[in-house]
């Protein structure tokens, strides 16, 4: 079988790459010369990502792809626009509706149990019932195994991009979930190349390599990944020799990793930082209201002061540079921002606050990890114009739920867009009226159309243009306030960490290994 016949204008979007298994033997070759013994084979991950349970489908079932514990059908390149073999070695659009997908013919659970078409259909079925991030992106999906390695996936309409979808679904065996009861969430059953020996959730996950994996066996012999939330703490732990790869780098830390030659860093692409606002709260509905909290945000401070020299000024939902970003920027201008607020009947009380109707004007502002020190800004700059910021700052995978249960005013909550080659899904899941990751509850009837005729268009002038009006749109109903295009959160590596594959520099991968000295 060979990869999906996509319409030639769309197929540079959705490649299928196998550089990492053409690079693979000559690594593992190499890396034989250098490498340190077996005992000393342990990464020591920090990071604020930190897994609350081994169910897939939990909505803090976090890194787990990332750290090796578990597969999706096929992962998604470094710069967004790449899909690489998963659990699928292969994949064909037969139909405008129809995927045939061919799965990995070894490839078998922790417990042993296959991981055939079968189980791997009853996977995602189960992800589209119980998962909150894909109940929308896999709505009206048909998963129907037609052989004992072959998946066809049929969807409701046209979607060529529909694969990258599947980037985030961890295939799990759901088959022996009734056996195991509620030891389910601190076991697991998955395919990973990693298997967990210690999980404390929310606190620490150990592995070592699952024996019976069907791919390349791991260099490394164990990994350790511990919950660590303070970015200082996260960088003295590297730099005193406890840890060996930081996961999330935050900008304050990102300069002193580049200053030392103790660290090598993975950067990642530039994403857009945003504030959502929640649409329940019936001040925020108003858009004047949304947009005079826009106008209160200083970028300037933010992209030149704080951020630099990491960060530019935001173009929308994407960064600048890409073919589908907007050219415009949201203006920041204090005093228009007061003046509207003036127009609207606020009027500041004797702290600076303002005031109607015996109400004081005051949002909670959710927060955590790599937001604090913008957040504290944001809490200043609003104070500026006359608006009282609550912080309430949480551990990063509390803010997972927050956001869905829609328990917020205001939030910097990052799902950080970044170069995709699924702008249907990327956008979708934002702006439109029925996603379940449209946190912010924002509705546009004519966004809503825009998505729809985006989801099954494979011209790709044509997809670039949708992409644009939807963002034009969203910008004129200041449906989010964009800050700042960064590429602060980046990975930070030992000297001694070796075979990062430049593909998956967030992962832990097969390839990877302690050098000796």
């Amino acid at each position: 079988m060979t990869p999906a016949p996509i319409p030639s204008a769309f197929a540079r979007l959705l490649k299928v790459a196998a550089l990492a298994l053409l690079a693979g033997a000559p690594l593992a070759a190499a890396a034989q010369e250098n490498m340190a013994a077996p005992e000393d084979q342990v990464l020591r991950l920090v990071t604020v990502n930190m897994p609350r349970s081994l169910d897939p489908t939990n909505i803090d079932a976090q890194r787990l792809i990332d750290n090796g514990f578990a597969e999706p059908l096929v992962y998604e390149s470094f710069d967004g626009t790449t899909l690489f073999k998963g659990l699928a070695v292969s994949w064909e659009l037969v139909e405008p509706t129809l995927w045939r997908v061919e799965l990995q013919r070894d490839a078998v659970f922790w417990s042993g149990a296959p991981a055939d078409a079968e189980a791997v259909a009853a996977s995602l079925r189960r992800h589209q019932k119980n998962n909150p991030r894909a109940r929308s992106s896999l709505k009206d999906v048909v998963f129907t195994p037609v052989g004992k390695t072959t998946l066809e996936i049929r969807t409701l309409s046209e979607d060529p991009a529909f694969l990258y979808k599947t980037t985030t679904l961890a295939i799990e065996n759901v088959a022996i979930i009734d056996e195991l009861g509620d030891q389910y969430a601190t076991t697991g059953d998955m395919t990973g190349y990693f298997q967990p020996v210690e999980f404390v959730p929310g606190e620490l996950i150990a592995g070592e390599p699952f024996e019976n994996y069907h791919g390349e066996q791991p260099l490394l012999k164990r990994i350790e990944a511990r919950f660590v939330v303070d970015p200082q703490t996260r960088y003295l732990a590297m730099k005193s020799g406890e840890a060996d790869m930081d996961g999330n780098v935050q900008f304050e830390q990102l300069r002193l990793y580049r200053l030392s030659k103790d660290f090598t860093i993975a950067e990642l692409p530039r994403s857009t930082w945003n504030i959502w606002m929640n649409y329940d709260n019936p001040l925020l509905k108003d858009l004047k209201m949304r947009q005079a909290i826009s106008l209160g945000v200083d970028r300037d401070e933010i992209v030149n002061s704080i951020m630099a020299p990491f960060a530019v000024m935001p173009t929308g939902h994407f960064p600048a540079g890409l073919p589908y970003a907007i050219d415009r920027t949201q203006v920041s201008n204090a005093e228009k921002a007061k003046a509207l607020l003036d127009e609207m009947g606020w009027v500041p009380g004797s702290d600076g606050i303002r005031e109607k109707d015996g109400e004081r004007l005051e949002f909670d502002l959710l927060t955590y990890g790599w937001w604090n020190t913008i957040a504290v800004a944001l809490e200043s700059q609003m104070r500026e114009i006359g608006v009282a910021l609550n912080l309430k700052v949480v551990e990063p995978a509390a803010s997972n739920q927050i956001m869905l249960d829609g328990a917020f005013d205001i939030a910097t909550y990052c799902s950080c867009p970044k170069p995709t080659g699924d702008l249907h899904g990327t956008l979708n899941q934002w702006y439109h009226t029925d996603s379940v990751r449209n946190w912010q509850d924002y509705s546009n009837a004519d966004v809503d159309a825009l998505l729809d005729e985006l989801r099954t268009q494979t011209d790709q002038e044509r997809r670039f243009e949708l992409a644009r009006q939807i963002q034009d749109i969203v910008f004129d109903d200041t449906g989010l306030v964009w800050v700042s295009n960064t590429a602060v959160l980046s990975v930070a590596f030992a000297a001694d960490v070796r075979g990062v594959d430049p593909e998956r520099p967030r992962d832990i991968t097969p390839g990877m290994y302690i050098a000796s000295e």
